[in-house]
């Protein structure tokens, strides 16, 4: 067992966890500056194509359904092969830095997004070029800031999100579009209120 940010990891279960996933054939989890770093071989790594079709977070909400939050790595690798040792066991030395998603951003288009920006690079403490597709996680996001990002949102846009948002909806560009949809559907219940307040005002007076 190792010690991040407080709380007790066992990386083997993060491991169980990838190994569950049905592309997923081989993993290993090392801890990489105070971050869990996983590495992962997929069913397509025997067509010389580690991820085909795989999308990173795809994997990484797969262990978040199964775990808690401390336990979801930060990272995560593909690999045509585990480095081996001469004695067969995998060689956690040889395995390289871990992979930072590569995305090709773009700028907010709508104040929503603008605000949730300003709020990822604050609580990040992140460079001023993070784009609105950036991932909250691969940026050293975890479950202990996702809080403190759901408690600067709810003070800058009056809206309750909880961490596990966050985990669903990891860049500024889709958690707007959450919010959005979060927006719309209670739009018709605030409408409906004041109307059944004044039914009930109605009938109270009438008796």
């Amino acid at each position: 067992q190792i010690k991040i940010r407080g709380f007790r990891v066992e990386p083997g279960e993060t491991e169980a966890a990838l190994l569950t996933h049905p592309r997923v054939t081989q993993a290993v989890v090392t801890v990489h500056r105070d971050r869990l770093a996983a590495y992962v071989v997929t069913d397509g790594a025997a067509r010389s194509d580690a991820r085909p079709d795989l999308h990173p977070e795809e994997i990484r909400r797969h262990v978040a359904d199964r775990l808690p939050e401390h336990l979801v790595p930060t990272h995560l690798t593909f690999l045509e092969r585990l480095p081996l040792t001469p004695n067969g066991k995998i060689d956690k030395r040889a395995l390289p830095e871990p992979a930072v998603a590569a995305v090709s951003g773009r700028a907010p288009r709508t104040p929503l997004e603008e605000t949730l920006l300003t709020l990822f690079v604050r609580v990040l403490d992140a460079p001023a070029d993070l784009t609105v597709d950036d991932d909250f996680f691969h940026h050293g996001g975890h479950s202990l800031l996702g809080a403190r990002l759901t408690n600067h949102i709810a003070g800058a846009l009056d809206v309750r999100l909880t961490v596990r948002d966050v985990f669903q909806h990891p860049t500024p560009a889709r958690l707007a579009a959450h919010v959005e949809t979060l927006r719309a559907t209670a739009a018709p219940a605030k409408k409906a209120r004041p109307a059944l307040r004044r039914r009930t005002e109605t009938e109270r007076i009438s008796s």
